[in-house]
């Protein structure tokens, strides 16, 4: 469950190996390495969303592209939501990863 455009709303994350022609075609060949490809649905099915996350290797790391690819009719709202809530995951996992450094 997740806020969206100030509604709550219950959604499914798949992983999934297959995309559309024109979901496919925001991978970047430049990062090489795909981490993950997930399918969003309503809980009727209706797929509303898709995440592309991809890397490559660098000589101190790595770099990880994360793309979610929303409709063109998402309303800005629906956009917003969703990256005040990355922001928010982006935090904790810092948070995580320096308390477990300690």
């Amino acid at each position: 469950m997740e806020t969206i455009g100030g509604h709550l709303t219950r959604f499914k994350v798949s992983m999934t190996r297959e995309l559309p022609p024109p979901v496919r075609a925001f991978l970047d060949a430049a990062y090489p390495l795909s981490l993950l490809n997930a399918l969003l649905s309503l809980d009727d099915g209706t797929p509303f969303a898709y995440c592309l996350h991809q890397a490559r290797n660098t000589g101190t790391g790595a770099e990880v592209v994360v793309r979610v690819i929303y409709p063109s009719a998402a309303p800005d709202s629906m956009i917003q939501s969703h990256c005040e809530h990355l922001a928010i995951e982006f935090r904790s996992c810092i948070r995580n990863a320096a308390a477990a450094t300690r």
